[in-house]
């Protein structure tokens, strides 16, 4: 009888070390940017599902894209949030992304939307180095119709042009003062202490799980 119990004992010991590993390998290889990338690419995906995708000859000549995917309430003018990220052409194809959030939006008129799909698609490499800088507030217009999502094409500036798909009840509204804010603590949990904005898109880090999938979408790869 003391033997047989010491025999299952030992068994449930041993079970619970191999859990905890196996839970513990779990957390350590799910990387903090694969949110921020799954928003990303569900934005970009999001847009070329409208009538207005980004068309490819653009992405081939893009210096850089922003994918953001935000959510905001309220009605005549309302508050965002969202995540997305941000990526650069290199030579040899798009560098690891940068994780990006949304601090601010101010609305109107709008009633009801429940999120709003961004891409920002940059012609101009300075302007996308100032985006990375200090943020970007402009100004962006989309036209949707009640329960459906749509999308149009406004042009923030001779340099960059953004993109949207909105889904729920939005109509005829514009988002104006968006401000942008480099997600620092994600960065630095995916890529390490020291990693920069400028080395992230300078190709200095490896892509992290889920980056190659992105790159591959951009590049009309399925």
């Amino acid at each position: 009888m003391a033997y047989t119990f010491l025999r299952l004992f030992h068994s449930w010991v041993l079970f619970i070390c191999v859990t905890a590993c196996l839970v513990g390998m779990g957390c350590q290889s799910t990387s903090p940017m694969l949110e921020y990338i799954t928003d990303g690419q569900q934005t970009f995906m999001a847009v070329q599902t409208t009538g207005k995708p980004v068309p490819a000859e653009e992405l081939k000549s893009a210096v850089a894209i922003a994918s953001l995917r935000c959510f905001q309430a309220g009605v005549v003018l309302g508050w965002m949030g969202g995540n997305g990220v941000a990526m650069k052409r290199l030579p040899s194809g798009w560098s690891p992304p940068v994780a990006i959030g949304v601090v601010k939006g101010d609305f109107g008129p709008l009633i009801g939307a429940q999120h709003v799909d961004i891409v920002m698609v940059f012609n101009d490499p300075a302007t996308f180095d100032k985006f990375m800088e200090s943020g970007s507030y402009f100004y962006a217009g989309a036209q949707g119709t009640a329960a459906a999502t749509t999308g149009t094409t406004q042009a923030s500036g001779p340099t960059v042009k953004t993109y949207i798909s909105a889904g729920g009840i939005y109509a005829g509204a514009s988002i104006g003062g968006m401000g942008i804010l480099i997600k620092d603590a994600v960065n630095t949990k995916t890529y390490g202490d020291g990693a920069t904005t400028t080395d992230i898109l300078n190709g200095k880090y490896q892509m992290p799980p889920g980056g190659m999938e992105f790159a591959s979408k951009l590049e009309g790869k399925s």
